[in-house]
């Protein structure tokens, strides 16, 4: 099976490594330094479950790579529907394309570029950052992926996938109802990422104090409405299901998000609160909570992503 990975960051470069390792013919699309060094000296993953250094193939062109079996989409939500047209040559009739990013609309957009045929949707459960150049840091559990057909319950080529990610050692699970998946990790990620991006406070700050717990639990019952006003039934304890998952992290646990905006770098704002309030106004939802949230990371990603704007 020839695998494309596409965006090696934490969570791409951090699978791609696994699936290399286990000799898959793994190529990696990628870009910058953390490309060359990759190239150069290759891909080192620093885990508390073990650390290890792999050779790769890693290019900034994909028609170096050309078309691929199946193709791990990790990029950032908000280089979604670029990043889908230049994956064009890696994109063959029988390619398969698994997204494992944040938020709800991606797949849509992959599907609108590639065919609903191509796609499947899915989520990776992972703490993993570039820590420098060529090299990732995992924390935490082991990474996790969850996929799944979004139209049918299980396919041959599902199983495929599945199969190769466990014999290259990778926790994963073929799910039967992938949108609600996607949804209950969305509802998490904006109740957890919202307040502690915001109050640039790690998860266990986040949690403890009395005044942003509750902005927590507040972001996530929103979410929760506007799901139930889709038509997403996501079980009638998933507040407190994620409440639960929240108490159960590290305290010192720094989301994405967060990091994101310590380094300077494009928040996924639009792609998560953003969503939230957006699609709350489509469907006469009030989501006061998201929308404060929203409006102080579109401020803080204005400013990096226009330097010279203020």
């Amino acid at each position: 099976m020839k695998i494309g990975i596409v965006g090696a960051g934490g969570v791409g470069g951090y699978f791609g490594s696994f699936l290399t390792a286990a000799g898959f013919d793994t190529h990696f699309l990628a870009r910058g330094r953390h490309r060359h060094v990759m190239a150069e000296e290759g891909l080192q993953i620093h885990s508390g479950q073990g650390s290890f250094r792999v050779l790769v193939h890693a290019t900034p062109e994909p028609e170096e790579i050309g078309p691929v079996d199946l193709l791990l989409f990790c990029v950032k939500s908000y280089d979604t529907s670029t990043a889908a047209v230049q994956i064009s040559p890696m994109v063959a009739e029988d390619t398969v394309i698994v997204s494992l990013q944040n938020g709800v609309d991606n797949v849509e957009k992959l599907m609108d570029i590639h065919g609903e045929e191509r796609v499947l949707a899915g989520t990776a459960f992972i703490e993993a950052s570039i820590a420098s150049p060529g090299v990732i840091l995992h924390k935490g559990r082991p990474g996790r992926i969850v996929f799944g057909e979004v139209c049918r319950g299980s396919s041959g080529r599902s199983l495929d996938i599945l199969h190769a990610f466990c014999r290259a050692g990778i926790e994963a699970e073929l799910s039967e109802d992938i949108t609600k998946v996607l949804w209950s990790k969305f509802l998490f990620i904006c109740g957890v990422h919202g307040p502690s991006t915001v109050t640039r406070s790690p998860l266990g700050q986040v949690r403890t104090c009395p005044e942003t717990r509750e902005l927590m639990i507040g972001l996530m019952r929103e979410v929760d409405t506007v799901a139930r006003r889709l038509g997403i039934s996501l079980g009638e304890d998933a507040v407190e299901r994620c409440v639960e998952l929240a108490d159960s992290y590290n305290p010192q646990f720094r989301c994405s998000m967060l990091r994101d905006l310590e380094w300077k770098r494009p928040m996924e704002v639009e792609a998560l609160n953003g969503m939230v309030v957006g699609l709350g106004r489509e469907l006469h939802v009030e989501t006061p909570l998201n929308q404060s949230i929203y409006a102080c990371l579109s401020l803080e990603n204005q400013k990096i992503l226009n330097p010279f704007w203020t």
